[in-house]
């Protein structure tokens, strides 16, 4: 049986981690997970949940780029009262 080697390309990977692809599916992820946040939402008077998109901070192994990450978080004290209350982002977030 022969021998496989497989040789890792550091500044391909970077690239395609930070491709406006990657950004584009990662923002499609944040916005679905805030929709669904603010469907679960019990009091109609908060402003919600608002998903953002940024690049992460250098990352180890990533040299000196990091790749995109998505947040969610509450807009404002109703919607933080609500996930405390009822994880309407909690529940958001496992589908």
């Amino acid at each position: 049986m022969s021998e496989v080697k497989i040789e890792f390309n550091s500044a391909g990977f970077r690239e395609i981690l930070m491709s406006e692809g990657v950004r584009n599916v990662v923002g499609e992820a944040t916005d679905r997970i805030a929709s669904r946040a603010n469907g679960n939402l019990t009091d109609s008077s908060s402003e919600g949940y608002e998903g953002t998109v940024m690049e992460s901070p250098r990352m180890s192994g990533y040299g000196n780029g990091g790749r995109w990450v998505g947040f969610v978080r509450a807009s404002d004290y109703k919607a933080m009262a609500d996930e405390a209350e009822n994880k309407s982002l909690s529940r958001a977030v496992s589908g």
